[in-house]
């Protein structure tokens, strides 16, 4: 199978499509931003072509004939269950790959309960691949998982860092080591897959970058930035439920990631992740 050409990306002017978008371009693709509406960061990104869609399977189809491979970068929450849609239409309009909005932590074999409940529509879509993919043969997909994206959660203090502050809060006893990737090398992944499809046709890949735990960034960052950090502690389960009780409330965004830190940072997980730590 010759390298794809001509890539349709989805969600690509938020904070992992941009990248992608930036990446696929470099490295030679036809590149089509799908939208919902031309916003002001168009001119962020050169060299692409933008539609607007209110992704629909009929305005979908219209935009993936065409193109030999869709990209997925959408946000999560219920932009991920809408991407079956996004399926259907590509396997209409003849696309080859798909590849979905997938990126961080796995969500296939997840030991983390709070995970599996928050990625349950990730994962129906991975079974809706597979079956797709098996009624129409000439459809293929790909997923890749990075754990946490690093690089992207750091600057937004999501995983407890200030560096303008240069403060740190710490969940638990900042021990817990967890998988991560940079964004830079998830979308080298993303221009791999798309470079060399036969490679990776109908597979769940893993990518990762380090293995790391808070204590260890802090340390980085100190000798990075040549100074001590104020640090301050929060203990990790009082953050799972309290993200679990905004998310029933209504605030998915905060929801989710005291859910993500609350979980992956308890000290608990330190010896029951496959006894690895």
């Amino acid at each position: 199978m010759a390298s794809f050409r001509n890539i349709a990306v989805l969600g690509g002017t938020g904070h992992v499509g941009r990248p992608i978008v930036k990446a696929l371009i470099d490295a030679g693709f036809n590149v089509t931003v799908v939208t919902r509406s031309l916003g002001s960061n168009q001119s962020e990104i050169s060299d692409a072509t933008f539609v607007t869609s209110d992704y629909t399977y009929e305005s979908l189809v219209k935009i993936f004939t065409g193109q030999e491979a869709v990209v997925s970068a959408v946000a999560a929450g219920p932009p991920i269950a809408a991407q079956k849609v996004m399926v259907d239409a590509a396997i209409q309009a003849g696309v080859k790959r798909f590849i979905p909005s997938e990126y961080g932590s796995s969500s296939i074999d997840q030991p983390l309960e709070d995970f599996k409940k928050l990625m349950a529509p990730k994962t129906e879509l991975i079974g809706y691949l597979r079956e797709k993919s098996q009624l129409h043969p000439q459809f293929t997909w790909t997923c890749l998982s990075g754990g946490a994206l690093l690089d992207m959660g750091i600057p937004n203090g999501v995983w407890g860092f200030s560096l303008s502050d240069r403060t740190a809060t710490i969940f638990d006893t900042g021990e817990a080591r967890f998988d991560s990737t940079t964004i830079p090398a998830m979308t080298r992944s993303v221009v791999s897959v798309l470079q060399k499809p036969a490679d990776s046709g109908n597979k769940y890949l893993q990518i990762r970058s380090f293995t790391v735990s808070q204590s260890e960034i802090l340390a980085a960052l100190e000798d990075i930035t040549q100074s001590k950090w104020s640090v301050s502690y929060v203990d990790a389960e009082n953050l799972r439920q309290e993200g679990w009780k905004l998310l029933a409330g209504g605030n998915p965004k905060e929801g989710i990631e005291n859910i993500v830190r609350g979980a992956l940072f308890q000290a608990d997980f330190l010896v029951t992740r496959n006894g690895k730590y």
